[in-house]
């Protein structure tokens, strides 16, 4: 597993920078392009204010399904152009649907004009951005890079380089030993380096070596620092940590999280909660006349509330009541409760068993998922007392608060659902959750969702 990740390798706020300036430019120029053909077309922009407005939000929503494209970065121009043509192509796709669903009287002339026009200024924009890159390796920013060191690390270096050409080129590389290496051009052993400075070889080196040898290091970032060279030092901590880790900075204090986490990113936070309120109102609207008639049933089969809604650990350590339909004729206590329920219990009423073992009983939590309580995938939320008993346990387990709790998770798929009595059932279930955590995508709660609905291991341990 590689520690070090090239995306945050240079400052996180240049990425963020470059994203909204690009979309800046970007809706100006559809801007510019709408108002012109309107004009030449209607004679009065007014007219066209509608497509306006909806332009606009179609070019936003591709933009934001393209946000990870970072084909700014890229000096191919070729390859910009491909990307540009396919965020083109599903803008169209985008802006027509909206058009026939909004069923608006837009006319063909505007449709294509202001979509020609905006193609062509985005093209010239495009190349231009490209030859400005392209002409920056001869200007004084440019950096050539020496990195000391070898290893995984090294690695990722070199492919951000190579995928960034625009921020400098690596001109070589010192290992330990001077010999050669299959994927990098050394140069010379790291006690070569004052001899290879005096060339002018470099005008930046990266110190990739573990950071026990600080006396080392601090030779290197005074014999850099002698023949105007810029040094910088990769954090190098995976030896202590053996996991992946990310460096930040508070201010200009240096942080390393030593749990990356990739479900905070922001781009991830905001497709993920778009997608859960978006699934949340779909399922409450499809599942509206089967929640009625199961509020129904609970009231004539036993007396007793419609829901059952018990204090649970959400993210952060924070408290909340999670809504369920009660399956039982006597329900443990909502606020303090300790008593988990066991096989063929005799609590659980007739529409109790039914509704647990199809998990219709989970329903009302997607009000939780609404209210940002939940989300529709996380690590399930626990009881207090049974969050202290996992604590206790497995010394990891509480990493499962960095993100919302979910109403299926990837320990309830695999079958790690129902009573916790013994190691392996405790470990088994935190162990999953820690997985999920680390290796979140969008495409895995796609995957847990399907599992959830027609997985058969799901319903392992349901009663």
């Amino acid at each position: 597993m590689r520690f070090f990740n090239t995306r945050y390798f240079v400052v996180k706020a240049r990425e963020r920078s470059l994203i909204l300036f690009f979309l800046i430019v970007d809706l100006f120029l559809l801007n510019i392009s709408v108002v012109a053909v309107s004009e030449l077309h209607y004679e009065n922009f007014w007219q066209s204010s509608k497509f306006f407005l909806l332009a606009n939000a179609c070019w936003f929503i591709t933009y934001l399904l393209f946000i990870n494209e970072t084909m700014f970065e890229k000096e191919d121009f070729f390859k910009r152009f491909q990307t540009l043509f396919n965020k083109f192509s599903i803008y169209l796709s985008i802006l027509a649907f909206a058009i026939v669903v909004l069923n608006l009287n837009i006319s063909r002339t505007l449709f294509l004009g202001s979509t020609v026009s905006f193609y062509l200024f985005k093209s010239v924009f495009s190349y231009f951005y490209s030859f400005l890159i392209k002409h920056r390796r001869n200007g004084q920013y440019y950096s050539t890079v020496l990195i000391v060191g070898t290893g995984e690390t090294t690695q990722d270096i070199l492919h951000f380089y190579k995928s960034n050409p625009d921020l400098g080129k690596v001109v070589g590389c010192l290992s330990d030993d001077g010999l050669p290496s299959e994927y990098c051009n050394v140069v010379g052993s790291v006690a070569d380096f004052e001899q290879i400075a005096k060339r002018n070889y470099c005008s930046e080196i990266i110190i990739n070596i573990q950071l026990v040898n600080d006396k080392k290091i601090k030779e290197l970032i005074d014999i850099a620092e002698k023949y105007g060279i810029r040094p910088r030092v990769v954090p190098n901590y995976y030896e202590m940590f053996k996991r992946a880790y990310e460096v930040e900075t508070l201010g200009k204090i240096p942080i390393i999280n030593i749990r990356e986490v990739k479900v905070e990113r922001y781009a991830n936070r905001f497709w993920k909660r778009a997608f859960d309120i978006a699934f949340s109102m779909t399922v409450l609207f499809f599942a509206a006349p089967v929640m009625i008639l199961i509020a129904i049933a609970i009231k004539l089969e036993s007396k007793g509330p419609v829901f059952y809604k018990p204090l649970r650990c959400g993210r952060k350590g924070t408290s909340f009541r999670v809504y369920k339909f009660r399956s039982m004729r006597e329900n443990d206590d909502d606020t303090g409760g300790t008593r988990s329920t066991v096989k063929n219990d005799s609590r659980i009423t007739k529409v109790g068993k039914f509704i647990r073992k199809t998990n219709l009983d989970e329903l009302p939590q997607f009000f939780n998922v609404l209210l940002n309580e939940m989300s529709v995938v996380g690590p399930r939320p626990h009881r207090t007392n049974l969050n202290k008993t996992f604590q206790e346990k497995v010394s990891t387990y509480m990493v499962r608060q960095y993100i919302k709790p979910g109403i299926t998770g990837w320990a309830q798929v695999n079958g790690w659902r129902g009573p916790t009595e013994t190691k392996i059932q405790y470990m088994g279930r935190a162990l999953h959750d820690l997985w999920y955590i680390e290796h979140w995508s969008f495409f895995l709660d796609i995957y847990i969702i399907w599992l959830t609905l027609f997985g058969t291991k799901v319903r392992k341990n349901a009663f």
